[in-house]
């Protein structure tokens, strides 16, 4: 995908190589591509010598256009600690490959008025029908264009897997870290997806906010 607002453009194009970041130690480049053994090494390492973690995150991008190399990492690694995917949500047939051995999926609900993409409505519903097995949440990005129309189709559609489904509202936020959507309109949507999901709440990247890469 090609969403408007993408804050990873540098994930969206295969490179010769990859960067371990590891505690306090210098960058460390590799070359790809990478095997699932070296990795589940590095993995390891990096659990053992960072203790305490909490979870393994798979990010992006988008891991699932990788699933099949996902699903032999953590069949070979079996961490100790629970795995979280990070996915866009459109892509249920690869879900199938690493569900098994994932334990907390965080899925987006793309929102053809800001993703400047199609809408994925289909997907979105076949994707949560088997995510919704794990511990699950969903994030829906918004910003001063995002239509009302699709904060109610989205909401809607969470709410017809569960009602107290965990669900955030995350305003978008460029590369200097301001927000891209108005207090007032945030408020609008926030009530329009209330009248549908029990537990719905407003989560800034706080990464981003913190400058934290």
């Amino acid at each position: 995908m090609r969403c408007r607002y993408c804050d990873t453009p540098d994930s969206l194009e295969r490179t010769a190589g990859y960067t371990i970041y590891d505690g306090g130690t210098p960058p460390a480049l590799r070359s790809n591509p990478v095997s699932t053994d070296d990795l589940v090494a590095l993995v390891g390492s990096i659990l053992k010598h960072e203790a305490p973690i909490d979870a393994i995150a798979l990010t992006g991008g988008e891991p699932l256009t990788q699933s099949e190399f996902l699903a032999a990492l953590l069949e070979a690694g079996r961490f100790p600690v629970p795995v979280l995917l990070e996915t866009n949500g459109v892509l249920p047939r690869r879900l199938r490959d690493v569900l098994a051995f994932v334990d907390i999926i965080s899925m987006d609900i793309k929102l053809p008025s800001n993703t400047g993409e199609g809408g994925f409505w289909e997907e979105h519903a076949e994707f949560l029908a088997l995510a919704r097995v794990k511990d699950l949440y969903a994030k829906v990005l918004v910003d001063q264009t995002t239509a009302d129309d699709d904060v109610v189709h989205a909401a809607a559609l969470l709410a017809s897997i569960t009602p107290n489904l965990a669900a955030f509202l995350q305003p978008i936020v460029d590369a200097a870290g301001r927000l891209q959507i108005e207090a007032t309109r945030l408020t609008r949507l926030y009530g329009l997806a209330r009248r549908h999901l029990e537990s719905i709440r407003v989560l800034p990247q706080t990464h981003k906010l913190l400058g934290i890469r």
